[in-house]
């Protein structure tokens, strides 16, 4: 894996969710941005054809409307908006990026993990969603999947 990888991490919006509780939720690395991409065209469209009980026809309209999408998008925020109201119902993305940003920006997904960070690292009480120096980022890369296992957000 790279020194900044990129994470996608989504959940379950379907119905069912109240019932399956956090097991639908996925939290994936990846080396780079376009390993990313890939898995949404393939592998999540997959997964929310499943879901929506999707027909031949369907998915494959699904995949060129993502493929539209990606091409049109300036930025991950505006990717993720888009791609979330598609799939609304059934699946949502709550972070994509790099680590470097879950490290440091304000979204509600990388504060609510930093927060969670920072309680088992002994933060600062006065910014409990402070930013995460590069050399914790390893422990920060751990503490998400147990953050998702959690769900704490």
């Amino acid at each position: 894996m790279t020194d900044d990888p990129w994470a996608l991490c989504h959940l379950d919006d379907s119905f069912e969710a109240p019932v399956l509780g956090t097991k639908g939720t996925q939290l994936l690395w990846f080396d780079d941005r376009e390993a990313v991409i890939d898995y949404l065209q393939e592998d999540y469209v997959d997964l929310l054809a499943d879901v929506g009980e999707l027909e031949e026809d369907q998915i494959e309209a699904a995949r060129e409307r993502f493929a539209l999408l990606i091409e049109q998008s300036f930025d991950e925020r505006g990717l993720v908006d888009a791609l979330n109201d598609l799939s609304s119902g059934l699946r949502r993305i709550a972070w994509f990026g790099p680590l470097s940003e879950l490290a440091e920006v304000q979204d509600e997904f990388a504060t609510a993990l930093r927060r969670y960070f920072w309680s088992q690292y002994d933060g600062d009480e006065d910014d409990p969603d402070a930013w995460i120096p590069e050399e914790m980022w390893p422990q920060l890369v751990e503490i998400a999947e147990e953050f998702v296992a959690e769900g704490e957000f």
